[in-house]
């Protein structure tokens, strides 16, 4: 495999991914240049600086994995990614302390306009009164975003005296309180807030969050500091709201366009303090973030774990041992479903019965879809399967339920089709036997392996012989059979695990014989469940 390293990293992550891989590291490259090699390349490292576009993902045809050396993912296309089936990671806790104590330095910078007082000096001035601050003692610091970076910056704030609140949509009032916080609604917390630092991500959410109508909504006099990311504050209504006066000053760290231009709004006004995108550059970051991110890749194309995927659940070592035989099942049963079932499927219900409901089963769920998609559609696997089942217009669902009559545990895939209904039921056998058990209201112990057959006939005497007799004649041996009725007389069905392939003619011989609804599957290559390889094999 080869490794496209595309930003400057510490040398720690290259001689990473040398033990393994066979790496480029092209720093500065424009995007025409990213557009022509980038088909070469089956993983990539970026930081901030290289814009991973719609368009170079589309050329990058070998890509499996994008890995983003630090913790925002803005200036990667996630979502053309994902459609692309190429798993996205980032490393969001290397950079974690840096970021914060830089956030606390710009706090204290602005406070006390450190920066303006310094270049006062420096030019040859002694005035001392223009540049009076503010203590933090006393002052209610707003914290939007209490994430890793949030919390570490509030811990830092709350040892200087300063009233914390705090707006996160996902925190509990219990994890605020052990911070010594206040949970409060977004426009409580612009308005009562001496100081607004912004920790949140770059989303359709959260862009121009700070805008016209948030400032004025501010105590007059408050200060803005965004060490997150650019775009999350409106830099032309900001620029306005500290002429005012309505703003007191502001610190950024990021800007909506980086390098920001020359002559940008707010690079010429006081009251600003600037630095370039300095929030994770300390050696001590870079080092963690490039070997986080070496290390994290060598993982997940190696099949051993998944971490700091922005795009699929993580799967770490100990779980994918534990639940290793599972994920094989789940691909082998959604293999063996699409080539089974002959008519479209509209909606897929998977339900998680037994001990197997206490598991992560969104991970099960997309290993399913990803055997059965990977049957007739091309570039396809666990990270993109669920978006690909819903632009072929397939309804996705999942329950859970304790306990099964039958099994321990029990994996079901009810299916609606487009002219029916049908469920298939598979479960493990000993600690890593994949079996399919249910075949809508029959049960069977058949193998999800190899050459298998599903077919139906009237049960009356005599017809399993003649099964036998088809199949000798045209020299397939039966490994495996599994048989399932309701009543005696009834209709019967029979799952058979093959050495040889059922062909065409040997079908319709036995249709001739009075077996009908005859469905083969190929189970002989079926691949690593795990793996986020975007092929149709």
């Amino acid at each position: 495999m080869r490794i496209l390293i595309s930003d400057e990293v510490s040398a720690a992550c290259v001689e990473t991914l040398q033990g393994h891989f066979t790496v480029d590291y092209r720093v500065g490259l424009s995007a025409e240049e990213l557009a022509k090699t980038i088909h070469a390349y089956d993983g990539w490292v970026v930081r901030s600086a290289t814009k991973v576009t719609a368009e170079l993902i589309d050329r990058a045809t070998l890509m499996k994995v994008i890995g983003r050396a630090g913790a925002g993912v803005d200036n990667i296309d996630v979502d053309a990614a994902t459609r692309r089936g190429i798993l996205v990671m980032n490393t969001p806790g290397g950079n974690t302390l840096s970021t914060a104590e830089h956030t606390v330095a710009m706090i204290l910078s602005l406070s006390r306009n450190i920066p303006q007082a310094d270049r006062s000096l420096k030019s040859g001035e002694w005035k001392r009164s223009r540049f009076t601050g503010t203590e933090l003692y006393g002052k209610t610091l707003g914290v939007v975003g209490v994430g890793r970076v949030g919390r570490e910056v509030a811990i830092r704030m709350k040892s200087f005296g300063m009233q914390l609140i705090g707006y996160d949509p996902i925190l509990s009032q219990d994890e605020a309180s052990r911070l010594g916080m206040q949970l409060v609604p977004f426009d409580e917390l612009v308005a009562d807030s001496d100081y607004i630092t912004l920790h949140t991500p770059l989303t359709k959410n959260t862009e121009a969050l700070i805008n016209r109508d948030t400032l004025s909504r501010c105590r007059k006099g408050v200060r803005i500091i965004n060490c997150a990311r650019g775009g999350i504050v409106d830099e032309v209504a900001l620029a306005e709201a500290l002429r005012a006066g309505q703003v007191a000053g502001a610190a950024l760290d990021v800007f909506a366009i980086e390098p920001p231009p020359k002559d940008h709004v707010l690079l010429s006004l006081p009251n600003v303090i600037v630095t370039p995108h300095l929030g994770a550059s300390t050696e001590e970051a870079q080092e963690k973030v490039a070997i986080q991110v070496a290390e994290q890749m060598v993982d997940v194309l190696t099949g051993k774990t998944v971490r700091g995927a922005v795009n699929l659940m993580p799967i770490e070592r100990d779980v994918l041992i534990k639940y290793g035989p599972y994920l094989d099942l789940c691909s082998r049963l959604g293999n063996f479903t699409t080539q089974i079932v002959r008519a479209p499927i509209r909606r897929i219900v998977f339900q998680y019965v037994g001990e197997i409901s206490e598991y992560p089963t969104t991970l099960l769920s997309h290993t399913v879809l990803a055997g059965m998609l990977g049957n007739v559609v091309e570039q396809v696997n666990i990270v993109n399967a669920p978006l690909v089942a819903r632009q072929h217009g397939i309804e996705l669902a999942e329950t859970r339920t304790g306990e099964h009559h039958d099994f321990t545990n029990l994996i079901l895939v009810e299916l609606t089709l487009g002219d029916g209904r049908m469920t298939l039921g598979g479960t493990l056998f000993g600690k890593n036997d994949p079996r399919i058990v249910i075949v809508d209201d029959y049960l069977f112990d058949s193998r999800l392996g190899g050459f298998m057959a599903v077919l139906s006939n009237e049960d009356k005497p005599g017809q399993i012989g003649r099964l036998g007799t088809v199949l000798g004649n045209h020299k397939i041996n039966i490994a495996h059979m599994s048989l399932g009725r309701q009543k005696i007389g009834g209709r019967a069905m029979t799952i058979l695990n093959l050495d040889q392939p059922m062909e065409e003619p040997v079908i319709q011989e036995l249709t001739s014989e009075g077996f009908y609804g005859v469905m083969t599957a190929d189970l002989t290559q079926v691949r690593r469940p795990y793996s986020f390889v975007a092929s149709s094999s």
